[in-house]
């Protein structure tokens, strides 16, 4: 079960009080509406980001423009680590998909509270490595999993378990446009479309007030199986 939900690109990360406390003294604080981009392919980045509240997405482009997104990250995420400690211009393009707030630690902070704190060295390599799992178990995905079921993963790894409709529909704790499941899970927007209409068909999904909300029975059925893997 744990590998299905490595599947997740929304995977929330564990807020800490105590590390809040500490970077909210050094941070700056950066409001940003819904669809802001506020990082771009080779800009140089001069600290690393938190997520305080709000969700972004990170992708790349393609020559012909199309849009890969390689995670999003919600409350409690850092980003920009990598190229900031390798002193290199980011690679991705980073923009809010709600209205977010970023903190952002200076460079001159961020390399010294690595040398004399570990809770924020620790904060920072746990980031580091999931983001890493989250790669690895996305070359799995695109390499080994069809388009359906990577749509399954990602649907399921955002259910919400807490909010349940009439007795039988999950609502989703994140929720996704068809062109943002198309570039998440790497296939046409046409292709997605079509492949959300037979899951919705084969009473998998509905979609109820254009969000999508996942079927209770299919939904354990399908984290039974996973849990015998």
């Amino acid at each position: 079960m744990q590998h299905f939900l490595n599947s997740s690109f929304t995977i929330p990360a564990e807020r800490n009080e105590q590390l809040e406390s500490l970077l909210k003294i050094h941070c700056h604080v950066f409001p940003y509406p819904a669809k802001t981009k506020f990082l771009e392919y080779g800009d140089a980045m001069d600290g690393v980001y938190y997520v305080f509240q709000g969700r972004t997405k990170h992708y790349i482009l393609a020559e012909d423009g199309a849009e890969k997104i390689l995670y999003c990250l919600s409350s409690g995420w850092f980003f920009g680590e990598t190229p900031l400690t390798l002193h290199e211009p980011t690679g991705l393009i980073s923009e809010t998909m709600e209205p977010s707030i970023l903190w952002k630690i200076p460079y001159s902070v961020y390399d010294k509270l690595l040398d004399v704190n570990k809770l924020f060295r620790t904060a920072i390599m746990n980031c580091m490595s999931r983001k890493m799992l989250i790669m690895r178990h996305e070359i799995e995905n695109q390499v080994f999993n069809p388009c359906k079921q990577r749509i399954l993963q990602l649907l399921c790894s955002t259910v919400d378990n807490a909010s349940l409709v009439e007795g039988k529909w999950y609502n989703l704790s994140s929720h996704y446009t068809q062109y943002e499941i198309s570039t998440i899970i790497g296939s046409a927007r046409v292709t997605t479309s079509k492949l959300i209409n037979e899951l919705c068909n084969e009473g998998f999904i509905r979609i109820l007030n254009r969000k999508l909300q996942v079927s209770k029975i299919i939904y354990e059925e399908i984290t039974d199986q996973m849990d015998l893997l």
